[in-house]
């Protein structure tokens, strides 16, 4: 019996190598990054209480109509206001400006650009040039104003469905254009309707101007009822989305804060309030789990969030945020010292396995602890996010078969001797 123990654990395992990585859910079709302007998680996150300056507790809203989806409780904006706070979003960088979102391979559109995405964007606020021209399409308000019409500006290469769809909405908006919950419904529906008629990859960046305005002007009263006039528009912005497989991404660019009857985010009594620098992050569409995230997060972490989301491998020349683990499934990488085999268990099946390389990527893996059987040894980790283990410069990290096995056989040999030589005492 004891030769045949030695057997198997000198030898390697005799098994059949799976060189297919699993497989997670489609990609979405499409993105939708909207930004509420002036939406403050704490107005609308049972978690959260919101107070006014003077120590008033007030309101929330409910809206109903975005459920089932990832919730960030505690994410914040670097500096809560409008074009830094853009520049941020757009980058992923926490110190970015509008002159840094100018700069070649810097914001979430080049990534997308160079993946095949067309980009356009609906903007009621927080528009500037060098955003403006990294859009294929877009609609925007002269001097961020919600009075007027909007304008439209188009690179030569638009589709021409595209800018049907456009120049469609941009003749709409004198129908909408009565109070601050309807500016928001133009831009909702407007989004919607993107999102039900393309059949191309794309990119729609949204801005919805009329909570902050309503909240600068109007005060808490109208603030909130602007708030909960979104529930309606954004329910059918869901509904599309999730009919057409396609990523939602709901977020702000900073809070609001209240002293009396006014309204501010970026002045000196309002800039370090929570309310006015907590942002929502909701997230919908193929590939997100419908968890709620604890912890401390950044505005910048919502540009690689995103591209993380779209299977776009792109690192922004400028990021300094991190992807959220909102994700169903997340990919491993494993670096080899030397050409070698691994196979990935969770619970003690099979999951995927590969030989003969020195580098893996293992795609499709759902949050857990997983069992890597590296060149004979093993090794745990834990899954929660985009994983890279690096063995070139450490070695493997476990210890080899046949090590164990010429151990095991030497601690036989001398417990051997041990008993022969008590047995001639």
């Amino acid at each position: 019996m004891l030769p045949l123990i030695i057997f198997l654990l000198i030898s390697p395992a005799i098994c059949a190598s799976n060189s297919v990585s699993p497989v997670g859910e489609a990609l979405p079709r499409g993105a939708v990054l909207l930004i509420v302007d002036g939406l403050g998680s704490s107005y609308i996150y049972p978690e959260h209480t919101p107070y006014s300056i003077d120590g008033r507790v007030l309101d929330h809203a409910v809206l109903f109509n975005i459920s089932d989806c990832a919730r960030v409780l505690d994410i914040r904006a670097s500096i809560p206001s409008t074009v830094p706070a853009h520049s941020t979003i757009f980058t992923g960088c926490s110190t970015a400006d509008e002159i840094m979102v100018g700069m070649d391979n810097a914001t979430i559109f080049d990534a997308a650009r160079r993946s095949g995405y067309i980009c356009i964007a609906i903007m009621q606020r927080g528009d500037f040039m060098s955003m403006l021209l990294k859009q294929d399409g877009v609609l925007y308000f002269e001097n961020n104003s919600l009075s007027g019409d909007p304008t439209m500006g188009a690179r030569a290469g638009l589709p021409e469905d595209v800018r049907e769809i456009m120049e469609e909405w941009m003749h709409a908006y004198r129908f909408y254009s009565s109070s601050y919950p309807r500016y928001n419904r133009w831009g909702l529906d407007a989004a919607t309707d993107v999102v039900r008629r393309l059949d191309r990859p794309f990119l729609l960046t949204v801005n919805i101007g009329g909570i902050d305005s309503a909240g600068h002007y109007r005060g808490f009263d109208e603030y909130i009822r602007a708030v909960r006039a979104l529930d309606v528009g954004l329910g059918e912005l869901v509904r599309a989305c999730r009919e057409r497989g396609v990523l939602l991404i709901v977020t702000a660019d900073h809070g609001m804060s209240f002293t009396g009857s006014r309204g501010g985010h970026a002045g000196e009594n309002y800039s370090n309030r929570l309310e006015s620098l907590r942002i929502p992050l909701m997230a919908i569409g193929p590939g997100v789990d419908d968890v709620i995230l604890g912890g401390k997060w950044s505005q910048a972490d919502i540009a690689p969030t995103l591209l993380a989301l779209l299977g776009i491998e792109d690192c922004l020349a400028i990021s300094d945020g991190r992807s959220l683990p909102i994700r169903r499934t997340y990919s491993l990488r494993v670096e080899l010292p030397r050409p070698g085999g691994v196979e990935v268990r969770r619970n003690g099946s099979v999951v995927a396995g590969d030989s003969g390389s020195t580098s893996y990527i293992f795609r499709g893996l759902e949050r857990g602890v997983y069992d890597l059987y590296l060149a004979g040894g093993l090794r745990s980790i834990v899954i929660c996010n985009d994983t890279t283990l690096d063995l070139r410069q450490t070695g493997s990290g476990v210890i080899p078969r046949w090590l164990l096995g010429a151990l095991l056989i030497l601690v036989i040999n001398a417990c051997g001797v041990f008993v022969i030589v008590r047995l001639l005492r």
